[in-house]
């Protein structure tokens, strides 16, 4: 894969160096201003698949409760039933 007769490998480290001149030209706030738009714009997209996420989950909810499709059977205490003993038991003592 040499590209008139050229390694890719030479290609590549070609392309970093020239990477390394373009960041140079940047001084130190102007860095940390490309850095700052670039996590505010992360947040913005991160806050809007939460909020996307949490109305999905109450439309779903709320249409589950509509159509009535949850039983009594399917709650969080079935086959429970209350212990017809009591907890703490005494133990026959023989004095």
């Amino acid at each position: 894969m040499t590209t008139s007769g050229r390694s890719p490998l030479l290609a590549v480290i070609c392309l970093w160096m020239s990477f390394g001149r373009a960041s140079a030209s940047l001084t130190e706030p102007q860095v940390c201003y490309v850095l700052d738009g670039i996590l505010f714009l992360y947040g913005i997209i991160l806050t809007a698949l939460y909020c996307r996420i949490k109305i999905r989950n109450a439309k779903e909810a709320a249409a589950e409760k509509t159509k009535g499709k949850k039983n009594l059977e399917e709650g969080v205490y079935t086959g429970l039933t209350p212990r017809s003993q009591d907890t703490y038991e005494t133990i026959g003592m023989k004095k």
